[in-house]
């Protein structure tokens, strides 16, 4: 049986554009009896820059807008990689266009423009998709089945964090993933809505219960050897009910030395803990029982399905990489009609919830903590 085709273009050339398009290009041989992507448009506002890459990588179009792209009638998904403030505006011209949309996080800059896209997509005929990828981590589904099922208990309190270090240099150029009006947030809202949505998927919806976030570099270089200053949070920490459980979530750019996803669930009857970027979680009970609830566990015909989306370990493109291939994977399946794993895509309406929850934390922790460590250090002198 020939693979089904799907017809994709991609908006955005950047570093994520280029994961993508490695994940796409390598999915005909990873798993070639899976749907087939033909990305056949390239939409950026350096075309000029682009078009040789682009000839080199066999794709027949480099356009400066999306309406120009959108003009091929053939053409089924878009896949939305470019700064974020436009994610927005471009997945609902894709999607009022009738085409499918994959759209990396945030969907929005501010919870309103997310919520305002969720709308859109409940009633557009066609797939949109955002780019939530840990829930193709199989430790996260290997997680969720585990604690259905009882494996620790009732959940009583757990730690949940996406850690970067590389922004603790304050020579870092400034950039636009600073600049609130550009990014629409920092480390929470970039980093934090990946455990966000976890905690939702894992556990349940969950409510703020406190919050603290700093500006931890507040001035970075600009040209000319002047300075601008930094007004997005580089950490954020929150503390989230989920009925009776108490779930810490934390996102940093600045936790040099501790990069990573740490996670932790601690209930009444064992725990699991370990880290979802090295992909391992050791499941502990107190009776000793661990074998029967993971033999249950590996039987959940979900984790199967995430494992097949995923390029298989002996032809893994690398941990990040193989995330964004498994998501892909699914959105195309899902535009040719064929979706393994109902319920298990994240929907527009799931990355505002998460999105909404990250500007909360991050409000509520600049209020509480001053904003940064220079104020901070100010009111304690």
């Amino acid at each position: 049986m020939s693979q089904p085709a799907v017809k994709v273009g991609i908006v955005g050339f950047g570093s994520i554009a280029r994961s993508h398009l490695s994940a796409l290009r390598a999915l005909p041989a990873t798993r070639p009896l899976a749907v087939r992507p033909v990305v056949s448009v390239i939409v950026t506002d350096r075309p000029d820059q682009v078009r040789p890459e682009a000839a080199a990588l066999g794709i027949e179009r480099v356009v400066e807008t999306l309406t120009e792209a959108l003009q091929d009638p053939e053409l089924q998904l878009l896949d939305v990689t470019s700064r974020n403030d436009r994610h927005a505006a471009q997945a609902r011209e894709v999607l009022r266009a009738g085409r499918a949309v994959y759209v990396e996080k945030p969907v929005g800059r501010t919870a309103e423009e997310a919520h305002a896209l969720a709308e859109l997509a409940v009633d557009a005929p066609a797939v949109a998709q955002p780019g939530l990828v840990m829930r193709y981590e199989p430790a996260v589904v290997r997680a969720a089945a585990l604690v259905r099922a009882g494996a620790i208990g009732q959940v009583v309190h757990g730690y949940l964090a996406n850690l970067h270090g590389s922004y603790l240099n304050p020579a870092r150029p400034m950039s636009w993933r600073l600049r609130r009006s550009i990014a629409g947030g920092g480390a929470m809202l970039d980093l934090g809505v990946h455990p966000l949505d976890v905690v939702r998927l894992v556990l349940g919806e969950p409510v703020l219960v406190s919050a603290a976030a700093r500006t931890v570099i507040r001035e970075r270089p600009v040209q000319d050897g002047a300075r601008e200053a930094v007004d997005v949070d580089d950490w954020a920490r929150a503390e989230l009910a989920v009925g009776d459980a108490r779930i810490t979530v934390e996102a940093s750019r600045v936790s040099l030395g501790a990069e990573g996803m740490p996670f932790q669930l601690f209930g009444t009857e064992g725990s699991l803990v370990g880290d979802l970027a090295a992909g391992g979680l050791q499941l502990g009970r107190f009776d000793g029982a661990e074998a029967t609830f993971e033999v249950d566990a590996a039987r959940d015909p979900l984790l199967r399905v995430v494992e097949d989306l995923r390029p298989p370990s002996r032809l893994t493109l690398g941990a990040f990489v193989d995330l964004h291939a498994a998501a892909v994977h699914h959105a195309l399946l899902r535009v040719a009609g064929v979706d393994p794993a109902p319920g298990l895509a994240p929907t527009m309406a799931d990355a505002a919830v998460a999105e909404r929850l990250a500007h909360d934390i991050v409000a509520a922790g600049m209020r509480t903590e001053g904003g940064s460590l220079a104020d901070v250090g100010a009111r304690l002198s």
